[in-house]
C-alpha cells in the first residue's frame, strides 16, 4: 500500500479526528467552576481568537445559528467573560469582546487542554506536527478563499454493475 493516503482516506481522517478531538475536549471541559457548557466554552474560544467580531460573523465562523450563539453569549456575559458592545458603524449590530476575566478562565483551562494535546500528539515528532499544522493552514486558507471549492458540486452517477458489464 502507498504511503500517501487517498483523497477519501485523508478527508475521512481529518473529519473523524476533529470529531474525536471535539468529543474528548468537551468531556474534559464539562466540569468547570463556571458551569459553562462545552458549546459556551467553544464560543469563548472563538471570541478570544477573533476579538471584537460581530455576532453574525462569529456565528458564521462557528457554523452555528445566530440564535444559538446568542444563548451562548448570554451565558458568557452573565459569567463576566465577554461583553457585547454596539457596533459604531451599525447600531443594530453587536461586537463581542473578551474581558480580563476571560483570560483568567482560559489560563485555568490551559493545563487540561495541554494534557489533551500531549495525549493526542504522543509519538508524533515536532517536525511532523509543524508540517501538519502548515498543511492544515494552507487547506483552511484554500477552503476560505477559493469560491470553486464552496460552490455546489454536481456528483457524477456511479456506474452500476449492469452498466459496466454491458460495456464489456
Amino acid at each position: 500500500m502507498s504511503e500517501t493516503p487517498s483523497t477519501v482516506d485523508l478527508m475521512f481522517l481529518l473529519i473523524d479526528t476533529a470529531r474525536h478531538f471535539r468529543q474528548v475536549s468537551e468531556r474534559a471541559l464539562e466540569s468547570n467552576h463556571l458551569g459553562l457548557t462545552p458549546g459556551a466554552l467553544r464560543t469563548l474560544g472563538y471570541v478570544m481568537r477573533y476579538p471584537d467580531s460581530r455576532q453574525a460573523v462569529l456565528a458564521d465562523r462557528m457554523d452555528i445559528e445566530p440564535m444559538t450563539l446568542s444563548s451562548y453569549l448570554d451565558r458568557l456575559e452573565k459569567c463576566g467573560v465577554v461583553e457585547r458592545l454596539e457596533d459604531p458603524s451599525d447600531r443594530r449590530a453587536k461586537r463581542v469582546k473578551p474581558t480580563d476575566k476571560a483570560v483568567e478562565v482560559v489560563m485555568e483551562l490551559d493545563p487540561t487542554l495541554d494534557t489533551i494535546y500531549q495525549s493526542i500528539t504522543r509519538g508524533i515528532a515536532k517536525s511532523e506536527m509543524d508540517a501538519l499544522a502548515a498543511g492544515l493552514r494552507k487547506m483552511r486558507a484554500n477552503v476560505a478563499t477559493d469560491a470553486s471549492i464552496t460552490a455546489p458540486f454536481t456528483l457524477l452517477p456511479i456506474p452500476s454493475a449492469d452498466a459496466a458489464s454491458n460495456e464489456a
